[in-house]
């Protein structure tokens, strides 16, 4: 009867770790904060027209200057989900109007 109980219970845990694995990766595990920032760049890049270039330089300087440490802060105040929903939206957006829907 023991042994029936220890391999049961060897299994559900063994169910649950994979279970964590796949919530992780599926769920929680999200782009880096330089990920999103970077892919912000580069839609500030592809937004911009020639006469607007001055203006997006300013925002491009400014991207990089605050963006990681914005999002590290995001991710410590709200936490690892909301950043993964939040990280997932931004690197997902085709234009800057959506990524800043997010």
């Amino acid at each position: 009867m023991r042994t029936v109980i220890r391999k049961v219970s060897v299994i559900l845990l063994g169910l649950m770790i994979v279970g964590v694995f796949v919530f992780w990766f599926g769920w929680v595990h999200a782009p880096t904060p330089e990920q999103v920032c970077q892919h912000k760049i580069q839609l500030v890049h592809e937004t911009v027209g020639e006469d607007q270039t001055d203006g997006a330089e300013a925002l491009v300087g400014q991207l990089e200057a605050n963006c990681v440490i914005a999002a590290n802060r995001k991710i410590q105040l709200r936490g690892k989900l909301v950043w993964a929903e939040y990280a997932k939206c931004v690197t997902a957006a085709t234009t800057l109007a959506d990524a800043e829907r997010c």
